[in-house]
């Protein structure tokens, strides 16, 4: 069998790579999720998207400060809370001035 080095891709696929690394399993879950409760658990207007993240517990809790059952939830985009952005906006303006950024 011919050395790694030594093969040759078929006519038409791309040349073969030098390194293949190797697979560094799934990604890791994000920090933050994007999630609303499923349509018939709440009314239309309660629908708003939260930024949420995960407790030991396994349960989510919103950047509002809400708790929120995984299996009343879907991950989704729409309107979304105004507590949580005004409070990510918070975050993110702290994590600015902590890092010498300034408002232009």
């Amino acid at each position: 069998m011919p050395a790694f080095h030594d093969c040759r891709p078929e006519p038409g696929t791309a040349d073969l790579p030098e390194i293949v690394e190797a697979d560094q399993g799934p990604p890791p879950e994000p920090a933050v999720l994007n999630v609303r409760y499923q349509a018939g658990v709440v009314g239309e207007r309660a629908r708003v998207v939260h930024a949420a993240t995960w407790t030991p517990r396994g349960v989510l809790i919103t950047l509002c400060g809400m708790p929120l059952d995984p299996a009343l939830v879907e991950e989704s985009t729409g309107m979304p809370c105004m507590r949580c952005i005004r409070i990510a906006a918070r975050r993110s303006r702290r994590a600015d001035e902590q890092r010498g950024i300034e408002d232009r």
